[in-house]
């Protein structure tokens, strides 16, 4: 490697780097330039495919460039601060590569070398006037450059501490929050939902029914109750995070897009809509999710909102959504009295709890039939299983 001298400490005649010393014209990938201390050069072509040998290359040509970096230190060709200096620039405007909290810790190298304030003035010059001049002025004002410069040190080292303090802290929580965190579900893992065919779309219509605005209905699924609303002259949308769900109701013309309902409520506007629909995904929130929810719902509902709000029973709730999205949801369905606790912190005052009708009973034997306590002990155990699967819906009305 072939390097000019560079004087940095020269402050009334330009400096200049000198580039390393190029490979010939046609050289492959493979190729390289050396120049030894004689100036004499040599090259090295090492074939592509030999993946050993590029590497044994590349490490030999650090070699030399560290070789030529202490040749070239040792004879005072490379200023002692020039180094610093390099290695500041890279800090400062080197891309962040990092992730995470890394990325922290990489730009606190940059404030750490920005702490320290050197006020060791160069004073090496071509003419010697210059030279002794420079002397003169560092030596009349370094007790109060150095009085000034102390406090200044003293002042980054006291910041560059704190933000060590505080990054020290952002690596904490974040640890902790990784660790409390639920693995996504596997992505094109959907409930199938047909809400407009259930037991509780009558509830829902006639709860929706007379509003005036617009009504979103989440996890809508195949559109059906976004349709019945509509025909009953209700403004109402559609919402669902699975693009194959919607392609029946798009196929119908109706209004429905592709989202979740906690991003899409983030932006609509405050009291924005008259009615909204929850069901679907909101059984397997997240607990710090759900309290958003409920927040986003009593801010975006206007003054008169209904919502009506579906989930299936936490008793029967795993064999309703099978055992993907059991075993891998971040959260798990509760109970109505607890989103009827919840809404109405937030002035959303409920109107109507409805569960799903039980299971039909089913007939016991007499007493006096031979196994007849057998029998219907196992009648009591089928209907008590029956009886889990069971879902209700939430009715509440916002009032102020």
């Amino acid at each position: 490697m072939s390097t000019a001298s560079h004087d940095a400490s020269s402050l009334d005649e330009p400096s200049t780097v000198s580039q390393p010393e190029q490979a010939p014209p046609g050289a492959g990938p493979g190729t390289g330039t050396t120049v030894g201390e004689d100036g004499t050069r040599s090259v090295t072509v090492v074939a592509d495919g030999d993946a050993a040998a590029r590497a044994a290359y590349l490490a030999q040509v650090m070699a030399d460039i560290d070789a030529e970096v202490a040749r070239r230190r040792a004879s005072g060709d490379l200023p002692a601060g020039l180094e610093r200096q390099l290695d500041e620039l890279f800090l400062e405007f080197s891309p962040m590569s990092a992730r995470g909290t890394d990325r922290l810790r990489e730009q606190l190298a940059v404030v750490d070398a920005g702490a320290f304030v050197d006020i060791a003035v160069p004073v090496a010059s071509r003419k010697a006037v210059g030279s002794a001049l420079k002397r003169l002025i560092r030596s009349a004002i370094s007790w109060y450059v150095g009085f000034i410069v102390h406090q200044i040190v003293k002042f980054g080292w006291s910041v560059s501490r704190l933000f060590h303090l505080v990054v020290e802290e952002v690596e904490d929580l974040s640890d902790r929050v990784d660790a409390l965190g639920a693995p996504d579900l596997p992505e094109g893992v959907h409930v199938a939902s047909a809400p407009g065919t259930s037991w509780w779309a009558d509830d829902a219509a006639a709860a929706l029914s007379g509003v005036v605005g617009r009504v979103l209905v989440a996890d809508c699924g195949d559109g059906s109750l976004v349709g019945r609303l509509v025909h009953d002259g209700v403004d109402a949308y559609g919402l669902d995070p699975s693009e194959h769900a919607l392609e029946e109701a798009l196929a119908e013309g109706l209004d429905v897009r592709e989202g979740t309902v906690l991003e899409h409520l983030g932006v609509v506007g405050g009291e924005g809509l008259a009615g909204v629909v929850l069901d679907g995904s909101i059984q397997w929130l997240r607990p710090n999710d759900r309290l958003r929810l409920v927040d986003l719902v009593a801010d975006r509902l206007a003054v008169g909102g209904v919502l009506v709000l579906h989930s299936a029973a936490p008793e029967g709730w795993e064999r309703s959504v099978g055992p993907v999205v059991a075993d891998l949801a971040p959260g798990r369905p509760v109970h109505a009295e607890t989103w009827a606790h919840l809404l109405e912190s937030r002035d959303l005052v409920v109107q109507t709890v409805k569960h799903s009708a039980p299971a039909a009973v089913l007939e016991r034997l007499p007493a006096d039939q031979p196994g007849a306590a057998v029998v219907n002990a196992a009648v009591d155990a089928v209907e008590a299983l029956a009886s889990v699967a069971g879902d209700y819906i939430v009715v509440a009305v916002r009032q102020s």
